[in-house]
C-alpha cells in the first residue's frame, strides 16, 4: 500500500460518519459528541467526513452534537459501502485537510477502513476500543479494549505516532445531548475516483435484521450463565417479576438465550433498575454490559466468582433452586 503524507502538520480530531436507510447511525452521533469533549480540552476542532450518496441534507444533524465542520462527498459512487472508493475518498481528504485524531465506529466499515489509512499515514491505530480519550501530555489517544475473550482488559497507546486512528464500540460515550443552539460549516469536496477504482459493484441492499430485544430499556433483567442449570427455573422467575430474559455469551452456546438477547462486549449494553445473575461466573466479557445496572443480584455456585464480588447481593448457591424459590415466594405477593 502507498505511503501518503499530509500537506500540512496534523490538527483537529476527525469522526467518519456512518448512514443506514438514509439517516445517520447514531454511533456516528455518539462519536461526535465524545469528540467533542475532547476537542474542548485540547483546544481542536471537531471536524466530520461525512460520505455516501443523497447525504447533503444530513450534515445539520451533526452541529448539534458538538460538529464544528462537516465535509460531505456526495457521490452516487459512494452509495454503497466498498473499500476501494471509500479509501480514496478518505485519503484524498486526509492528504488535504491533515486530521490528527481520527476516530470510526467498530462496524465493518471502520474495520475495513481504519487500519488501511492508518498505515497509508504511518499512523498510529487502536481498535474496537471500549474506552479512548486524547491524552494532553503525549498529545496521543489512549484507549482500552477486551482480550483474550474477554477474560481482561487490555490498555492501548498510539505515543510516537503522528497521527492517531481509532475505531470505538457503541457506548463509550454515552448518549449525546444536543444543543441546538450549535451551528457550523458545510464544505462539498469532490471525489475524484476512476472506474478502476470501484473494483466490487454493489447489486443491492440484503436486509436482514434479528428481533430487537427491550433490553437497553427493560427495568428488570434476568441473565444466565452456563452454571444456570434449568432454563425454566430462570425463564418462570423473569415471567414472574415482568423481567426480560437474557444472558451472557456461554448462555448463547448452550441455546438458553438468542444472539440478540446477550449483554456483554459482544452483545447489548444493558442499564436496568434490578439485574439477576444466574450461574454467570462474571468475567469482563459480560460484566462490561451489566456496569450500568442499579441493582445486582448475583447467585453462583462458586464462591470465588468474580460476578458474586461484584453485586449489590451475592448468593453462593444452585441458581435454578433459587430462582425456582425467589419465583415461588414473589409469585404470593
Amino acid at each position: 500500500m502507498t505511503r501518503l503524507t499530509y500537506s500540512e502538520e496534523p490538527h483537529d480530531i476527525w469522526v467518519v460518519a456512518e448512514t443506514q436507510g438514509g439517516a445517520l447511525t447514531p454511533l456516528t452521533k455518539e462519536l461526535v459528541y465524545g469528540a467533542r469533549m475532547s476537542a474542548d480540552m485540547m483546544g481542536f476542532y471537531v471536524k466530520v467526513a461525512l460520505l455516501g450518496s443523497g447525504v447533503s441534507d444530513l450534515a445539520g444533524e451533526l452541529f448539534p452534537v458538538g460538529a464544528d465542520r462537516v465535509y460531505v462527498a456526495d457521490d452516487d459512487r459512494l452509495a454503497e459501502f466498498a473499500v476501494e472508493p471509500w479509501l480514496k475518498a478518505l485519503s484524498d481528504l486526509c492528504v488535504a485537510q491533515a486530521p490528527e485524531f481520527v476516530m470510526f465506529g467498530a462496524t465493518p466499515l471502520g474495520e475495513a477502513l481504519a487500519p488501511r489509512l492508518a498505515q497509508c499515514f504511518g499512523a498510529g491505530l487502536i481498535t474496537r476500543a471500549l474506552t479512548i480519550k486524547v491524552d494532553d501530555s503525549d498529545r496521543c489517544f489512549i484507549g482500552r479494549r477486551a482480550a483474550s475473550g474477554g477474560e481482561y482488559y487490555e490498555v492501548l497507546s498510539t505515543a510516537g505516532a503522528r497521527s492517531h486512528f481509532a475505531t470505538v464500540r457503541p457506548d463509550t460515550f454515552g448518549e449525546p445531548y444536543p444543543d441546538a443552539s450549535r451551528s457550523g460549516e458545510v464544505e462539498t469536496i469532490e471525489v475524484k475516483l476512476d472506474d478502476a477504482a470501484v473494483k466490487i459493484k454493489t447489486i443491492g441492499p440484503v436486509e436482514f435484521r434479528l428481533p430487537q430485544p427491550k433490553l437497553k430499556v427493560a427495568r428488570q433483567i434476568v441473565s444466565v450463565g452456563r452454571q444456570v442449570g434449568n432454563i425454566d427455573a430462570a425463564k418462570a422467575l423473569a415471567e414472574t417479576i415482568g423481567a426480560e430474559l437474557a444472558g451472557a455469551r456461554e448462555a448463547l452456546d448452550e441455546n438458553f438465550i438468542d444472539e440478540a438477547h446477550v449483554v456483554g462486549i459482544t452483545g447489548e449494553r444493558v442499564a436496568p433498575y434490578l439485574y439477576i445473575a444466574l450461574g454467570i461466573r462474571g468475567d469482563t466479557l459480560h460484566t462490561w454490559g451489566m456496569q450500568g445496572a442499579r441493582y445486582v443480584v448475583a447467585v453462583h455456585p462458586d464462591p470465588d466468582a468474580p460476578i458474586l464480588k461484584q453485586a449489590d447481593a451475592a448468593i453462593v448457591g444452585d441458581p435454578a433452586k433459587i430462582a425456582k424459590e425467589l419465583a415461588e415466594a414473589l409469585s404470593k405477593n
